[in-house]
């Protein structure tokens, strides 16, 4: 099954949310709190705004 780019587009998408949410829960094991969940969206989400 050949994938259209729409189709690789929305997996890369789900992959960075799904990357987001394991990094904010592991900073729940963490006492960073804050500084921890925004590094989470630097790193897995708003770079992914930029491609």
């Amino acid at each position: 099954m050949v994938n259209s780019p729409e189709d690789l587009l929305l997996s890369q998408e789900t992959d960075a949310i799904d990357e987001y949410f394991e990094c904010v829960t592991a900073c729940s094991l963490d006492e960073e709190g804050v500084e921890c969940v925004t590094h989470c969206v630097q790193v897995h989400l708003r770079g992914e705004a930029e491609n």
